[in-house]
């Protein structure tokens, strides 16, 4: 019983030491517990009596803690701060196997293939083109290419040629991210990882189409599931967190167009050549060019209103003047719709007045510039307005002559 004072005592320190937290004022209030005490002043003659370093006090520095590793990914298939802990540095690594045996492939599209309205913009992967042997049904093994992490898988049904399309998405290390894309069918362990998880996003379904969002290690040369069947190819594309695509507008694109590299570019130099055996192109750029957007000038990737890279609803939407993916002295206006329908214009370019101009030679000048190409009826006229908008507008008639807009379409960067 002899404590009941002091523990009368705290209640009381702990209730006004309430009131001030919820902005209520108080004055120390003299409580007679039955301890001595001495005597108290009030606020106004303790401020009086106070050294002028405690009335002015330097103010505190305290270090921040460190912030902890996110779980949160920001692209699905790239993993999160979090999960790159579990994933070895890229220093040195490498792909150490081809993921189909090469001589099942009889060629391969290098990057920036050009097939509007999909397409409309150079490809950010290359294609591997299988010989199915004359049988229309057949498929080859796909196997991983490394010792790496599966991160995401995708599936849809019904969306190709074939029952089920899955793309296979997998982290080299913590800053490579390969990606498979059109496989027909996908392993039992791989199958395991879709039976074991939710789909990511509201509204999908495993019956329909399904996002399956993981982080499971995988051994070079494990089987992953096969490719081929009635599409006959597929698409392997690889990208790079540490290297970043100068595009004129960054914020139209998404993390895989910004970071997009060459497959082969991961491989030593004995295997990078059996890829490249493989394709037609055969300069310094042989894996082909997706990034051809030279600012201030007409060359490169256009939008039309709001429109981005990264949504497949806004394909119609885009437009390019870039190079041929396997045959750079071709000129290719690739348009995906909107003002004309989709389909490519392929001509030889000229470094002199108004009509096929280069595009890396066209600029904001006040002319308007005309361009026709074989196989295609009438002729494409445009005008740089500024550094990130033109007027362009297809008309019936040919180049020869003079040349003016009636209703031009807008776009920007």
């Amino acid at each position: 019983m002899k404590f009941a004072p002091l523990v009368f005592s705290v209640a009381i320190v702990i209730f006004v030491s309430g009131c001030v937290s919820q902005g209520v004022t108080e004055y120390p209030v003299k409580i007679d517990t039955g301890i001595q005490e001495e005597q108290q002043q009030s606020p106004a003659e303790e401020i009086q009596q106070m050294p002028p370093e405690e009335m002015h006090p330097e103010p505190e520095v305290r270090e921040e803690p460190l912030r902890p590793a996110s779980s949160f990914r920001q692209s699905p298939e790239i993993p999160s701060e979090l999960e790159m802990e579990q994933i070895s540095d890229c220093n040195g690594k490498q792909f150490t196997a081809a993921p189909v045996d090469l001589g099942r492939i009889v060629e391969i599209t290098p990057l920036g293939n050009l097939g509007p309205p999909g397409h409309t913009f150079p490809t950010e992967h290359t294609f591997f083109h299988i010989s199915a042997g004359g049988a229309t049904t057949q498929t080859i093994s796909l196997n991983s290419p490394a010792d790496m992490h599966i991160t995401l898988i995708s599936f849809s049904h019904g969306i190709t040629q074939d029952p089920v399309d899955y793309t296979i998405y997998f982290a080299l290390c913590k800053d490579v991210v390969g990606y498979f894309n059109h496989v027909k069918e996908i392993s039992a362990d791989l199958q395991k990882i879709i039976d074991e998880n939710e789909c990511m996003f509201q509204g999908e379904s495993k019956s329909t189409r399904c996002n399956v969002q993981t982080l499971e290690p995988i051994e070079a040369n494990s089987p992953m599931g096969k490719v081929g069947r009635l599409q006959g190819n597929f698409d392997f594309g690889v990208l790079d967190l540490r290297k970043t695509n100068n595009f004129a507008n960054p914020s139209r694109y998404g993390m895989r167009s910004l970071h997009i590299q060459c497959p082969f570019d991961y491989y030593d130099e004995a295997m990078q050549k059996q890829f490249f055996d493989l394709i037609e192109r055969n300069d310094a750029q042989q894996c082909g060019v997706v990034m051809q957007d030279v600012p201030g000038t007409l060359k490169g990737n256009w939008f039309f209103g709001n429109s981005r890279a990264d949504i497949g609803t806004d394909w119609d939407k885009h437009l390019a003047f870039v190079q041929d993916n396997e045959d750079p002295a071709t000129s290719v206006i690739s348009v995906g719709g909107t003002f004309a329908d989709a389909g490519k214009w392929e001509f030889s370019a000229g470094s002199a007045g108004t009509v096929n101009r280069a595009f890396d030679q066209v600029k904001p000048d006040g002319k308007v510039y005309c361009y026709e190409a074989q196989g295609q009826s009438g002729r494409i006229i445009v005008q740089l307005t500024g550094e990130t908008e033109l007027k362009i507008e297809k008309q019936s008639e040919s180049c020869a002559g003079s040349f003016a807009f009636s209703s031009p379409a807008v776009y920007g960067r």
